[in-house]
């Protein structure tokens, strides 16, 4: 295991993070550090490409969200709110020491970053959010569910592993990605226990952050992919022309998953956005 990596007790919960600092110990000011949040039913791995992208300059934080990864699973009653996950992350910035970051969210975890800005502004130097829409897309409730009366229906007769292997294609561009990506992105979530991914869903349907968007002041950098059936162009314009102090990005020719298929360009864009916050 990465020496960085920790299994800590956290509030009510087992967390399993990563918190890195490879920048040069001579500097006389503390690197300001980056959160990088995963999405759906994912964990930190798919972090694992921005990490040395990040690491010279930045101290760089990631964490498997509750009942993902190697993070403590809640029992089958267990329901997921907004406010549960900005807690959870606010928890671990209080162990670590940290007052502010840079949140980086991937699709639903850009969500959650949305809820943290609208919650506790101080506690942010800038988000950016990779793929990340306001709100689901009302095709995707049905798309989802293959075919079956809900998603829960359809992780009963697929399992979360192949549900994921036909669904794949909204979440992740397959014409670009290799299929060892494919296959590994498929196996992770196999690994997610059936009633979080149900819980999970759950939220992530209920939410809409429209009517907050414009509350939001946080310097905010939007990354999506043009043609993504998720994040889709229309709303991502919708969403940088309500929030005050955001800046669009998109990626010409590409589908969902930029994080994943353009970490090199995400990595630059969103120094370069960090930087300009500065001048």
């Amino acid at each position: 295991m990465n020496p960085t990596f920790r299994l800590e007790t956290i509030a009510d919960q087992t967390v399993h993070f990563d918190f890195c600092d490879y920048t040069a110990p001579w500097k006389q000011h503390q690197a300001q550090t980056c959160f990088l949040y995963h999405g759906y039913a994912r964990n930190m791995a798919f972090w694992q490409p921005w990490v040395p992208l990040l690491a010279n300059e930045f101290r760089v934080l990631r964490m498997d969200q509750r009942g993902c990864g190697q993070s403590t699973q809640p029992p089958k009653d267990y329901d997921y709110t907004f406010d549960a996950m900005v807690k959870d992350a606010i928890d671990l910035m209080d162990h670590l020491g940290l007052e502010r970051v840079h949140w980086v969210g991937e699709s639903s975890g850009g969500i959650v970053g949305l809820a943290l800005a609208l919650k506790h502004p101080e506690r942010l130097h800038s988000l950016t959010l990779c793929d990340t829409p306001f709100k689901r897309p009302s095709h995707i409730d049905s798309t989802y569910t293959l075919g079956e009366v809900s998603r829960a229906a359809a992780f009963a007769k697929f399992g979360v592993g192949e549900w994921c292997r036909q669904t794949l294609a909204f979440r992740l561009d397959t014409l670009r990605a290799s299929t060892q990506l494919c296959e590994w992105y498929i196996a992770q979530m196999d690994a997610v226990p059936v009633h979080i991914a149900n819980s999970l869903e759950k939220m992530i349907g209920s939410g809409d952050l429209w009517p907050h968007l414009p509350h939001i002041k946080v310097p905010t950098l939007i990354l999506a992919g043009a043609d993504s059936p998720i994040a889709q162009g229309p709303q991502m314009k919708a969403m940088q022309t309500q929030m005050p102090s955001a800046h669009l990005v998109s990626f010409e020719g590409y589908r969902h998953g930029v994080n994943l298929l353009a970490p090199e360009r995400c990595v630059s864009e969103m120094k370069q956005f960090i930087h300009g916050l500065t001048k």
